[in-house]
């Protein structure tokens, strides 16, 4: 069985705060410095190895798995060391501050100081001889020392932060869909219902939501339109829920569980109006769920022309929902692919890794989801052997292209430039699928974790936000964070 990747990160997230914690200022108050720099040493030393053990662990093998787990009880174990000794500092600072005499701290505390040393120093010198032990077990297991850079790779600032691909980026080999759609929604021939739908349809990364989202975009889009809305549905097709998420986006008005008070405040904001709604990622296949959605917004006295798109992997949703005809999404070409991943790696490379990079694209399938990923993934990589890497991984070798999508996205995930980025984004598998979530609320959570340390913690977290959102992170989080709850 292979290593859990969570493992992996989680371990290499605690050696990186414990790292961090080791060189604060309580070494020297605790008479501490030996004892943690030599445990810092120990740490930096098997945080090289992590980088092999995560390679080596997709052979899988009992051996790896068993030196990982070892490693992140002894890291455990050292963190609560750590947090031990730095409350104990920080108690006594505050004692301080509070005007007792020193002699009075030494004597009368709840702990005695000398004692403390001893305990703490004990525990320590035991952790260090277990990492000695480790580093020893890496070695003959096969584990290999990967140095990672000594400055890592700041986050572009450039990228703009949203949750949402740029039009420069999805309109690529979908202009004459797009144009197609947007022709057939505003056509006053096909206007004479008052509310008509129209699926999009197909498997996963072929890029349903995106071409959804440059339909929206479009001018003439806004010209037609008086309103228009946009409601990720997803697992959970609640009626109430949707018509919720519509009077918020139309009023910011506060959620009612009443659904007669939602429509009598919707019909405030849209009749006579024409309307626009973008249903996306329905996974509903219950004809009588749909019915009572439709029955809802039937009476809302809006003007004829309103019309919906509904976003579905489910030709059944489709063909359950549609009363207008369904654009046809073909595979990308090659040059497509390659096109969509140039733009994501930022690349005016060399021409050998131009070659590379088309042979890469040939592995997208023509689908643009593992076009972008794949693109984010080689931003950070300058040289042909690098890119010779992603080309020659073992993700191609799985016979199912669901599998493949899946495995680049991991890789996607693999590839982020430090372990406390894992963490960031594996903490968002906390939260219900397509929550939305406030971004400063969002990196005070991660503060509180631990995951973010001194100095300039929130910049560190914002960075984090709009250079993994230029990666395509958040692609990564809304296709992978079921399988990071799963485990």
């Amino acid at each position: 069985m292979a290593v859990e990747p969570v493992l992996t990160f989680a371990t290499e997230g605690i050696l990186t705060k414990l790292t961090s914690l080791v060189s604060h200022e309580i070494s020297l108050a605790w008479g501490f410095k030996a004892e943690l720099g030599k445990l810092n040493e120990s740490l930096s030393i098997l945080q090289d190895f992590l980088g092999g053990a995560a390679e080596k662990a997709q052979d899988g093998g009992k051996p790896v798995e068993g030196w990982v787990k070892k490693l992140k009880d002894i890291a455990d174990e050292a963190d609560d060391v750590l947090e031990e000794i730095n409350y104990e500092f920080l108690r006594r600072r505050v004692e301080l501050h509070n005007h007792m005499g020193k002699k009075v701290l030494n004597f009368l505390s709840a702990s005695n100081p000398i004692l403390f040393r001893q305990k703490m120093g004990h525990r320590i010198r035991k952790i260090s001889a277990s990492l000695a032990d480790l580093k020893s077990e890496a070695s003959y297991i096969g584990l290999i020392a990967k140095k990672k850079d000594a400055t890592p790779q700041r986050i572009r600032e450039d990228r703009e932060t949203n949750a949402f691909i740029s039009k420069d980026e999805i309109i690529i080999g979908r202009k004459d869909v797009v144009s197609d759609i947007v022709t057939t929604l505003t056509n006053s021939n096909m206007n004479q219902e008052n509310l008509s739908v129209m699926a999009i349809a197909g498997m996963p990364g072929l890029g349903k939501t995106t071409l959804a989202k440059s339909v929206y975009n479009e001018g003439a889009i806004d010209v037609y339109f008086n309103k228009k809305l946009w409601v990720c549905v997803s697992n959970t097709f609640n009626v109430n829920s949707i018509l919720t998420a519509m009077l918020e986006l139309l009023s910011g008005k506060v959620a009612t569980t009443s659904q007669q008070a939602l429509l009598t405040n919707l019909r405030e904001e849209l009749s006579g109006k024409r309307y626009f709604l973008v249903l996306d990622d329905v996974w509903n296949e219950e004809s009588e769920k749909w019915e009572r959605l439709k029955s809802c917004l039937s009476k809302l006295n809006s003007a004829p022309g309103s019309k919906i798109i509904v976003t579905t992997r489910s030709g059944i949703v489709a063909s359950l929902t549609e009363t207008l005809p369904r654009p046809k999404l073909d595979l990308l070409s090659t040059d497509e692919c390659w096109s969509i991943l140039k733009h994501a790696a930022c690349s005016d490379g060399s021409s050998d890794i131009e070659r590379i990079g088309r042979e890469i694209a040939k592995n997208c399938e023509g689908l643009p989801l593992m076009a972008q990923v794949l693109g984010g993934i080689l931003h950070s990589k300058k040289t042909p052997a690098e890119w010779s890497e992603v080309k020659d991984n073992r993700i191609w070798d799985l016979p199912k292209t669901e599998d493949r999508i899946m495995s680049v996205l991991k890789l996607s995930f693999d590839n982020l430039e430090s372990p406390a980025l894992k963490q960031c984004f594996s903490y968002c598998s906390a939260f219900m699928k397509d929550d939305e979530m406030e971004r400063d609320d969002l990196i005070q959570l991660w503060m509180a974790e631990g995951f973010l340390r001194p100095p300039e913690m929130e910049d560190i977290g914002t960075l984090s936000l709009q250079g993994n959102a230029s990666r395509y992170l958040w692609i990564l989080y809304h296709h992978c964070v079921e399988g990071l709850r799963g485990g």
